[in-house]
């Protein structure tokens, strides 16, 4: 009886080394990914923090892109998510991109925000094709990819996932934003029509797009988490952040889904605002979402 008891303890012992070998996690910070031009012609060091799950069985890596109305904002605000997706077995590039800078703040346009979201796209572009185009290095040309994040960021991913064709980059222009975008600009934006790597999913946390007729059928697929209450980006439609800039929130998104028959997963947030689930953290109205997000991404 008594060895019986010390074999359970040692088969005890060995599981939770076992897991904990398992959720170990290795954080590179700060690796540069791109030196690029922001809008007042300052060069910018632009940052990824790569977080490696020791078993990474999963074979898929998440982009994430923090929000903050691309004034504000950091990686470090996505920190606490990213260790959270390693620890699920996910490899995670938690990245900066480039601002609106300082001086732009009082002065905000049209022009300026269109600016500032193709930069963004840039931006992620560049990432992948920085972490992927060095497969010696990393590994991870045989991963599946995922791009997300919350608010700005989220649209920008929503928008990069989307924009595959010279009639995507045509209902763009339709928008305001794009109303003095020059011929210059536009043509730069034909670079995201040709992906070097394919996009599989998309995590959409209070994001919206300018049309959701950007998406087709046998895009993407995508899980949005979104409160009705969102007063910054509409749940539905609407203006966003009281710019006057009208964009189509989560709910018009994957109703565009569902007729697509895209596989898409919509968790509504009923009673809370904008922040809810802002960068991944739960809080009392939805204290199941990163479950709900990791087994939608897990599939």
């Amino acid at each position: 009886m008594k060895l019986n008891y010390q074999i359970l303890i040692i088969v005890f012992i060995l599981l939770h080394a076992s897991n904990a070998l398992a959720h170990h996690t290795k954080v590179t910070s700060n690796i540069t990914y791109a030196e690029k031009v922001n809008q007042n012609g300052v060069i910018e060091k632009l940052k990824l923090d790569l977080y490696q799950p020791k078993n990474n069985g999963k074979k898929k890596i998440v982009y994430l892109m923090h929000g903050g109305g691309f004034i504000g904002g950091e990686k470090a605000d996505f920190n606490e998510y990213s260790k959270y997706l390693a620890r699920q077995g996910f490899v995670v590039c938690n990245l900066n991109y480039r601002l609106i800078p300082e001086e732009f703040h009082e002065q905000l346009n049209y022009d300026i925000y269109a600016t500032s979201l193709v930069s963004a796209m840039d931006d992620l572009d560049s990432a992948i094709r920085y972490i992927h185009d060095n497969s010696d290095k990393y590994g991870f040309n045989d991963h599946e990819i995922i791009i997300g994040g919350y608010s700005a960021g989220a649209v920008t991913s929503l928008h990069y996932a989307y924009i595959n064709s010279v009639d995507d980059l045509f209902l763009l222009s339709e928008s305001d934003i794009f109303t003095n975008f020059t011929q210059e600009k536009q043509s730069f934006m034909s670079k995201f029509t040709e992906k070097k790597y394919e996009i599989n999913k998309v995590l959409n946390i209070a994001g919206s797009l300018l049309s959701p007729y950007l998406i087709h059928e046998d895009e993407p697929s995508i899980i949005s988490v979104h409160s009705i209450g969102d007063d910054v980006v509409p749940y539905e439609m609407g203006d966003t952040d009281g710019t006057g800039i009208i964009s189509y929130g989560s709910k018009a998104i994957h109703q565009r889904a569902d007729n697509l028959q895209i596989t898409n997963n919509l968790i509504t947030i009923n009673d809370d605002d904008h922040a809810s689930f802002g960068s991944g953290i739960e809080n009392e109205n939805c204290h199941d979402c990163r479950v709900m997000v990791d087994e939608f991404l897990s599939q």
